[in-house]
């Protein structure tokens, strides 16, 4: 907040994360609801995704988020609840699954040598055929073997649950990390039950025509 990074603007006290360049100009602006019951999100006219909300760390280490919020949860996990230093490392928010930010990034910091991908968990999300298709982790293994090709050294940090966010307010209720991994399969295993009643097995097809 010292740094006018983030404030709660007035008329609707959304919270809001800014990008800057490298002359101190707010480039980015990303506006998100600060009441849960309220799903609001949206980027202030004329941003520019390539300018990150970011933290500017001192080691060779950059590690990766999908959104502003994201990346200070995964910054708090670091602090609370496994003691390190979560300013030690750089820290980027894509706010989308689109590279260009890190490209810019990594740019403007080539003493980075080190990347981490601690993007979403989406292993209940579907693609348009309906079919689960795990968009994050589809981009983290992508993003793995673009950047590896680079020089990087490449690694994938995912969340129990679907994001940072949820892992970190599931914690806070006192839940452990085997407790979410718990969760996790039970609402997967869930998804897999209802594929299979609403896709019945051939041998079924071929009894019901048997009875026809």
């Amino acid at each position: 907040m010292g740094q006018k990074m983030i404030y709660q603007e007035e008329k609707h006290s959304n919270c809001v994360f800014v990008g800057y360049d490298s002359d101190g100009t707010a480039k980015y602006c990303a506006m998100r609801a600060a009441s849960e019951k309220s799903s609001f999100k949206m980027d202030a006219e004329n941003s520019d995704k390539s300018y990150p909300f970011f933290h500017e760390g001192k080691s060779d280490l950059l590690i990766v988020s999908e959104s502003p919020i994201d990346l200070m949860c995964h910054a708090t996990l670091a602090k609370v609840y496994y003691s390190l230093d979560w300013t030690r490392d750089h820290r980027v928010s894509l706010d989308c699954l689109w590279d260009g930010a890190l490209e810019r990034y990594l740019k403007n910091h080539p003493q980075i040598k080190r990347l981490v991908f601690a993007v979403d968990n989406d292993y209940l999300s579907r693609n348009k055929n309906g079919v689960l298709t795990n968009w994050g982790q589809r981009i983290a293994a992508k993003w793995c073997k673009k950047y590896s090709a680079k020089g990087y050294e490449c690694a994938v940090h995912r969340p129990h649950l679907k994001d940072f966010n949820l892992d970190l307010t599931e914690m806070r209720k006192g839940r452990t990390p085997n407790d979410l991994d718990r969760q996790r399969e039970s609402e997967l295993q869930a998804e897999f039950e209802r594929d299979a009643a609403e896709d019945p097995t051939e041998e079924q097809d071929s009894e019901d025509e048997l009875s026809l």
